[in-house]
């Protein structure tokens, strides 16, 4: 691999070519390309397939995978999802599909239709036309690609940004109520307090041997023992929420997280 300079040099010429030609450049020739430039990501998954597929790798590398790590400076699962998507788009436009998948995110919802059976046969035109009757083509997006195509809507996983610092409070909040964050946001949403005393429904307690008994007892008798050291242990119990602890000098109960 060359020089950053060398190995984009390409890039910065055609820049220079667009500018310089800009008072005489053609919208249509221009539009022409940039519409084409929108599935270049089809001519990489055709090239990545064809060094896989015939092992080209084999001229300088072990495998494909040491090929796309040293030799494209990508990762092995990122250049297979880019030779799915490409055979995705290849197939619609096989199908005669004008309108296409843009980019591999846009591909790979469909991914899962595409699977061909014994008559030769596949959802994936369905499915595609699905999405192009629902939307616009300038309105299609990744998202509203596999929200078109997801057979169990409600159980798919939702996206909600917020800042740093709320997420930061949900954390905290949801840790003391012995919750993930997603189950603390259900019971706000359903209205309902965290408990006080008693676990949550989904905690399953934990039960104690008689070898982590006997150290209870110990760890008990100790605190007994030397009430005016100023410590705290944090104990073993079935609810680990909470800990026993042991006033120190100040009267304060000493904190053992």
């Amino acid at each position: 691999m060359g020089t950053p300079e060398t190995e984009f040099q390409p890039l910065l010429d055609f820049e220079s070519e667009i500018k310089r030609d800009i008072p005489h450049n053609d919208v249509a020739l221009l539009t022409q390309r940039i519409k084409r430039s929108f599935l270049d990501y089809v001519r990489q998954g055709i090239m990545m397939d064809a060094v896989r597929r015939y092992r080209l790798y084999k001229q300088q590398y072990r495998d494909f995978a040491e090929y796309c790590k040293l030799g494209l400076g990508r990762s092995h699962f990122y250049c297979q999802r880019i030779i799915q998507a490409a055979q995705i788009c290849l197939q619609l436009i096989k199908a005669k599909f004008k309108t296409l998948p843009t980019s591999v995110a846009q591909a790979l919802p469909l991914l899962k239709f595409a699977k061909v059976d014994k008559y030769g046969e596949s959802e994936l035109g369905d499915k595609w036309q699905g999405v192009l009757d629902g939307f616009r083509p300038e309105l299609i997006t990744a998202a509203k690609i596999q929200e078109t195509l997801d057979q169990n809507p409600e159980d798919r996983a939702k996206q909600v940004r917020i800042g740093g610092k709320a997420y930061q409070l949900l954390q905290e909040k949801a840790a003391a109520a012995g919750m993930t964050v997603s189950k603390y946001l259900e019971m706000l949403i359903g209205g309902t307090e965290p408990p006080d005393d008693e676990p949550p429904d989904d905690y399953e307690g934990v039960e104690l041997t008689a070898e982590k008994e006997e150290i209870c007892d110990r760890a008990e008798a100790f605190v007994k023992a030397k009430p005016a050291k100023g410590f705290a242990i944090k104990m073993l119990s079935t609810n680990p929420q909470k800990a026993i602890t042991s006033p120190g000098r100040s009267g304060k109960v000493s904190d053992s997280s």
